[in-house]
Protein backbone atom coordinates (compact mmCIF):
# COMPACT_ATOMS: atom_id res chain seq x y z
CA UNK A 1 0.00 0.00 0.00
CA UNK A 2 2.85 2.36 0.89
CA UNK A 3 4.52 1.57 -2.44
CA UNK A 4 1.38 2.53 -4.35
CA UNK A 5 1.13 5.81 -2.43
CA UNK A 6 4.77 6.62 -3.15
CA UNK A 7 4.32 5.92 -6.87
CA UNK A 8 1.20 8.11 -6.97
CA UNK A 9 2.98 10.97 -5.21
CA UNK A 10 5.94 10.66 -7.59
CA UNK A 11 3.62 10.81 -10.61
CA UNK A 12 1.96 13.95 -9.25
CA UNK A 13 5.36 15.59 -8.80
CA UNK A 14 6.51 14.69 -12.30
CA UNK A 15 3.24 15.61 -14.04
CA UNK A 16 4.18 19.27 -14.65
CA UNK A 17 7.52 18.20 -16.09
CA UNK A 18 5.87 15.76 -18.49
CA UNK A 19 3.39 18.49 -19.48
CA UNK A 20 6.27 20.74 -20.52
CA UNK A 21 7.94 18.07 -22.69
CA UNK A 22 5.44 18.36 -25.53
CA UNK A 23 5.28 22.13 -25.50
CA UNK A 24 6.91 24.28 -28.17
CA UNK A 25 9.77 26.64 -27.40
CA UNK A 26 9.10 30.13 -28.73
CA UNK A 27 11.69 32.65 -29.89
CA UNK A 28 10.90 36.01 -28.31
CA UNK A 29 12.42 39.40 -29.13
CA UNK A 30 11.63 42.59 -27.22
CA UNK A 31 12.31 46.15 -28.43
CA UNK A 32 11.74 49.56 -26.83
CA UNK A 33 10.64 52.48 -29.02
CA UNK A 34 10.00 56.12 -28.24
CA UNK A 35 8.51 58.69 -30.62
CA UNK A 36 9.06 62.14 -29.19
CA UNK A 37 5.89 63.99 -28.12
CA UNK A 38 3.74 61.04 -29.23
CA UNK A 39 4.24 57.65 -27.60
CA UNK A 40 6.63 55.11 -26.13
CA UNK A 41 6.02 51.39 -26.20
CA UNK A 42 7.51 47.92 -25.99
CA UNK A 43 7.05 45.69 -29.02
CA UNK A 44 7.15 41.93 -28.50
CA UNK A 45 7.61 39.53 -31.39
CA UNK A 46 7.25 35.77 -31.00
CA UNK A 47 8.07 33.02 -33.49
CA UNK A 48 8.48 29.27 -33.40
CA UNK A 49 9.67 26.48 -35.66
CA UNK A 50 6.59 24.84 -37.16
CA UNK A 51 5.80 22.48 -40.00
CA UNK A 52 6.20 25.27 -42.57
CA UNK A 53 9.42 26.66 -41.12
CA UNK A 54 9.57 29.72 -38.85
CA UNK A 55 5.99 30.82 -38.13
CA UNK A 56 4.54 33.71 -36.07
CA UNK A 57 3.17 32.73 -32.67
CA UNK A 58 -0.36 34.11 -32.82
CA UNK A 59 -2.71 34.66 -29.88
CA UNK A 60 0.11 34.15 -27.38
CA UNK A 61 -0.25 35.89 -24.04
CA UNK A 62 2.69 37.71 -22.46
CA UNK A 63 2.78 39.05 -18.94
CA UNK A 64 4.80 42.26 -18.70
CA UNK A 65 6.62 43.09 -15.45
CA UNK A 66 8.94 45.83 -14.30
CA UNK A 67 11.84 44.97 -12.03
CA UNK A 68 11.60 47.29 -9.03
CA UNK A 69 14.38 45.68 -7.04
CA UNK A 70 16.63 42.66 -7.41
CA UNK A 71 13.96 40.32 -6.04
CA UNK A 72 10.82 42.41 -6.67
CA UNK A 73 8.64 42.49 -9.80
CA UNK A 74 5.64 44.70 -10.55
CA UNK A 75 3.05 43.26 -12.92
CA UNK A 76 2.05 45.92 -15.46
CA UNK A 77 -0.21 44.21 -18.00
CA UNK A 78 -0.96 41.15 -20.11
CA UNK A 79 -0.77 41.53 -23.89
CA UNK A 80 -1.64 39.16 -26.74
CA UNK A 81 0.13 38.76 -30.08
CA UNK A 82 -1.74 39.47 -33.33
CA UNK A 83 -1.78 37.42 -36.54
CA UNK A 84 1.83 38.51 -37.23
CA UNK A 85 3.00 37.28 -33.84
CA UNK A 86 3.52 40.85 -32.58
CA UNK A 87 2.19 42.46 -29.40
CA UNK A 88 2.50 46.13 -28.44
CA UNK A 89 2.60 47.35 -24.86
CA UNK A 90 2.11 51.17 -24.64
CA UNK A 91 4.00 52.63 -21.71
CA UNK A 92 2.01 55.87 -21.67
CA UNK A 93 -1.00 54.05 -20.21
CA UNK A 94 1.08 52.91 -17.23
CA UNK A 95 3.14 55.99 -16.35
CA UNK A 96 1.71 56.01 -12.83
CA UNK A 97 2.96 52.46 -12.24
CA UNK A 98 6.35 52.61 -13.97
CA UNK A 99 9.20 53.97 -11.90
CA UNK A 100 12.68 54.89 -13.07
CA UNK A 101 15.99 54.21 -11.37
CA UNK A 102 18.61 56.75 -12.50
CA UNK A 103 16.72 57.14 -15.75
CA UNK A 104 16.77 53.39 -16.42
CA UNK A 105 14.06 50.76 -16.71
CA UNK A 106 14.16 46.98 -16.58
CA UNK A 107 11.22 45.03 -17.98
CA UNK A 108 10.55 41.32 -17.97
CA UNK A 109 8.30 39.69 -20.55
CA UNK A 110 7.12 36.22 -19.56
CA UNK A 111 5.25 33.30 -21.08
CA UNK A 112 3.43 31.63 -18.21
CA UNK A 113 1.16 28.58 -18.20
CA UNK A 114 0.54 28.64 -21.95
CA UNK A 115 -1.20 25.54 -23.30
CA UNK A 116 0.99 25.39 -26.42
CA UNK A 117 4.30 27.07 -25.59
CA UNK A 118 6.74 26.37 -22.79
CA UNK A 119 7.35 28.95 -20.07
CA UNK A 120 10.05 31.51 -20.88
CA UNK A 121 11.11 35.03 -20.02
CA UNK A 122 13.01 37.83 -21.75
CA UNK A 123 14.56 40.80 -19.97
CA UNK A 124 14.95 44.28 -21.43
CA UNK A 125 17.01 47.01 -19.76
CA UNK A 126 16.97 50.49 -21.30
CA UNK A 127 17.90 54.03 -20.32
CA UNK A 128 15.61 56.93 -21.07
CA UNK A 129 16.76 59.43 -23.69
CA UNK A 130 15.28 62.41 -25.49
CA UNK A 131 15.88 63.51 -29.06
CA UNK A 132 15.24 67.12 -30.07
CA UNK A 133 15.30 68.04 -33.76
CA UNK A 134 14.76 71.47 -35.35
CA UNK A 135 14.80 72.91 -38.85
CA UNK A 136 17.14 75.84 -39.41
CA UNK A 137 18.14 78.00 -42.36
CA UNK A 138 21.80 79.07 -42.54
CA UNK A 139 23.05 81.09 -45.53
CA UNK A 140 19.89 80.22 -47.47
CA UNK A 141 20.52 76.49 -46.91
CA UNK A 142 17.99 74.46 -44.92
CA UNK A 143 19.43 72.08 -42.37
CA UNK A 144 18.26 69.78 -39.60
CA UNK A 145 19.97 70.00 -36.23
CA UNK A 146 19.29 67.19 -33.76
CA UNK A 147 20.49 66.76 -30.18
CA UNK A 148 20.40 63.55 -28.13
CA UNK A 149 20.33 63.88 -24.33
CA UNK A 150 19.89 61.40 -21.51
CA UNK A 151 17.33 61.47 -18.69
CA UNK A 152 19.47 63.93 -16.68
CA UNK A 153 19.77 66.36 -19.61
CA UNK A 154 23.39 65.48 -20.38
CA UNK A 155 24.39 65.15 -24.06
CA UNK A 156 24.97 61.66 -25.40
CA UNK A 157 28.00 61.49 -27.69
CA UNK A 158 29.04 58.81 -30.16
CA UNK A 159 25.55 57.59 -31.08
CA UNK A 160 24.58 57.06 -34.76
CA UNK A 161 21.55 59.10 -35.84
CA UNK A 162 19.83 58.61 -39.17
CA UNK A 163 17.93 61.32 -41.03
CA UNK A 164 15.19 60.18 -43.38
CA UNK A 165 12.18 61.49 -45.25
CA UNK A 166 8.79 59.86 -44.94
CA UNK A 167 7.56 58.44 -48.25
CA UNK A 168 4.57 56.33 -49.26
CA UNK A 169 6.47 53.04 -49.63
CA UNK A 170 9.12 53.58 -46.97
CA UNK A 171 11.51 56.20 -45.58
CA UNK A 172 14.10 57.78 -47.89
CA UNK A 173 17.57 58.29 -46.39
CA UNK A 174 18.91 61.84 -46.46
CA UNK A 175 22.65 62.34 -46.80
CA UNK A 176 24.89 59.67 -45.31
CA UNK A 177 23.69 56.39 -43.87
CA UNK A 178 24.11 57.76 -40.33
CA UNK A 179 25.68 60.68 -38.48
CA UNK A 180 27.52 60.27 -35.17
CA UNK A 181 26.67 62.73 -32.40
CA UNK A 182 29.51 64.98 -31.25
CA UNK A 183 30.51 65.84 -27.67
CA UNK A 184 27.39 68.01 -27.44
CA UNK A 185 25.18 65.12 -28.59
CA UNK A 186 24.42 67.03 -31.80
CA UNK A 187 24.39 66.40 -35.53
CA UNK A 188 23.75 68.85 -38.38
CA UNK A 189 22.52 67.65 -41.75
CA UNK A 190 22.09 70.05 -44.70
CA UNK A 191 19.04 69.64 -46.94
CA UNK A 192 20.48 70.71 -50.28
CA UNK A 193 18.23 68.98 -52.79
CA UNK A 194 14.58 70.16 -52.96
CA UNK A 195 12.02 67.38 -52.72
CA UNK A 196 8.33 67.33 -53.72
CA UNK A 197 5.71 67.17 -51.00
CA UNK A 198 1.96 67.46 -50.57
CA UNK A 199 1.20 71.18 -50.23
CA UNK A 200 4.97 71.68 -50.06
CA UNK A 201 5.26 70.00 -46.63
CA UNK A 202 7.99 67.40 -46.04
CA UNK A 203 8.04 65.12 -42.98
CA UNK A 204 11.54 64.30 -41.77
CA UNK A 205 12.55 61.73 -39.16
CA UNK A 206 15.69 61.69 -37.03
CA UNK A 207 16.16 58.17 -35.67
CA UNK A 208 18.38 56.48 -33.13
CA UNK A 209 17.76 52.92 -34.29
CA UNK A 210 17.77 49.94 -31.90
CA UNK A 211 20.46 51.16 -29.55
CA UNK A 212 21.51 48.60 -26.94
CA UNK A 213 21.27 51.24 -24.22
CA UNK A 214 18.44 53.54 -25.36
CA UNK A 215 16.35 51.42 -27.75
CA UNK A 216 14.80 53.26 -30.71
CA UNK A 217 14.21 56.99 -30.31
CA UNK A 218 12.60 59.02 -33.08
CA UNK A 219 11.90 62.74 -33.59
CA UNK A 220 9.57 63.93 -36.37
CA UNK A 221 9.68 67.34 -38.10
CA UNK A 222 7.12 68.78 -40.52
CA UNK A 223 8.97 71.23 -42.77
CA UNK A 224 7.20 73.49 -45.33
CA UNK A 225 10.24 73.54 -47.64
CA UNK A 226 9.17 71.09 -50.33
CA UNK A 227 8.07 71.60 -53.90
CA UNK A 228 4.24 71.59 -53.97
CA UNK A 229 2.90 68.57 -55.83
CA UNK A 230 0.56 69.41 -58.70
CA UNK A 231 -2.34 67.02 -58.97
CA UNK A 232 -2.39 65.55 -62.48
CA UNK A 233 -4.86 62.85 -61.60
CA UNK A 234 -7.56 62.07 -64.17
CA UNK A 235 -9.61 59.97 -61.79
CA UNK A 236 -12.69 62.21 -62.07
CA UNK A 237 -12.28 62.86 -65.79
CA UNK A 238 -13.63 60.99 -68.81
CA UNK A 239 -10.59 59.34 -70.42
CA UNK A 240 -9.83 56.22 -72.47
CA UNK A 241 -8.62 54.43 -69.33
CA UNK A 242 -11.52 55.46 -67.12
CA UNK A 243 -14.08 52.94 -65.81
CA UNK A 244 -17.26 52.35 -67.89
CA UNK A 245 -19.21 54.88 -65.84
CA UNK A 246 -16.83 57.62 -67.03
CA UNK A 247 -16.48 56.71 -70.70
CA UNK A 248 -15.75 59.76 -72.89
CA UNK A 249 -18.86 61.16 -74.60
CA UNK A 250 -17.41 60.83 -78.10
CA UNK A 251 -16.91 57.10 -77.51
CA UNK A 252 -20.58 56.87 -76.61
CA UNK A 253 -21.87 59.00 -79.54
CA UNK A 254 -19.80 58.05 -82.59
CA UNK A 255 -19.94 54.25 -82.25
CA UNK A 256 -23.70 54.45 -81.83
CA UNK A 257 -23.97 56.67 -84.92
CA UNK A 258 -21.95 54.13 -86.89
CA UNK A 259 -24.20 51.31 -85.69
CA UNK A 260 -27.28 53.30 -86.69
CA UNK A 261 -25.66 54.12 -90.03
CA UNK A 262 -25.23 50.41 -90.72
CA UNK A 263 -28.56 49.11 -89.46
CA UNK A 264 -30.87 51.83 -90.82
CA UNK A 265 -30.12 51.01 -94.52
CA UNK A 266 -30.46 47.30 -93.76
CA UNK A 267 -33.85 47.87 -92.14
CA UNK A 268 -34.95 50.10 -95.02
CA UNK A 269 -33.88 47.39 -97.50
CA UNK A 270 -35.85 44.74 -95.63
CA UNK A 271 -38.93 46.96 -95.54
CA UNK A 272 -38.67 47.67 -99.28
CA UNK A 273 -38.23 43.97 -100.08
CA UNK A 274 -41.30 43.21 -97.99
CA UNK A 275 -43.33 45.86 -99.89
CA UNK A 276 -42.16 44.48 -103.25
CA UNK A 277 -43.17 40.96 -102.27
CA UNK A 278 -46.62 42.19 -101.14
CA UNK A 279 -47.07 44.14 -104.36
CA UNK A 280 -46.38 41.01 -106.45
CA UNK A 281 -48.88 39.01 -104.41
CA UNK A 282 -51.60 41.66 -104.81
CA UNK A 283 -51.06 41.87 -108.56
Amino acid sequence: MRLILRISALMLLLAPAFGQVNKIKARVSVQYSKIMNQESFISIEAKYKGENGIEPATQMEFRVYQRIAEDSLLHLATVTTNHNGIAKFPLANHQDSISSTNGGFTFLVKIENDSKFSDAETELTISDANLVAVLETVDSVNQITATLIDATGQPVAGQPLRVQLQRMFGPLSIGEESYETDENGTITVPLEEPMPGINGVLTFEVVLNESDEYGTVKAIIDAPIGIPITDHSTFDKRTMWSPPSKTPYYLLIFPNLIILGVWVPILMLIINLFRISRAKVDS
